[in-house]
């Protein structure tokens, strides 16, 4: 079985993730990791760093539980400012706004999401 869990200090370390970092952790039962999403909450924004994964299609996957652990940290928004993920964001309805990539989280995991 596969599942999404935050990541633990000792993961957070071996990734080199930046100062107050957060990740999502994409794992086997065996606890192999097959992918992992980078992440940071300020206040009511999540800034979405970045998405590891040899499982393109798990990218959307990482995602999703990174809007969730934002909602959690009471995040209304999450923001993307790179370029390599723009095709995934804009299925899940990220809109382009003051230069960032940007989703409200409530509407993204509570509304009517036309995601496809």
């Amino acid at each position: 079985m596969i599942t999404i869990m935050p990541a633990d200090k000792a993961f957070l370390e071996s990734v080199s993730a930046p100062m107050g970092a957060d990740a999502m952790v994409l794992r086997d039962s065996d606890g192999t990791v097959f992918g992992h999403a980078l992440f940071t909450v300020a206040g009511e924004t999540a800034e979405l760093l970045a998405v590891q994964t040899e499982e393109p299609l798990m990218t959307e996957g990482l995602i999703r539980a990174v809007i969730n652990a934002a909602d959690c940290r009471g995040a209304v928004s999450v923001v993307y400012r790179g370029d390599a993920l723009i095709p995934v964001l804009k299925r899940l309805e990220f809109a382009l706004r003051d230069g960032v990539y940007a989703v409200d989280v409530q509407h993204f995991l509570y509304g009517e999401c036309k995601c496809q």
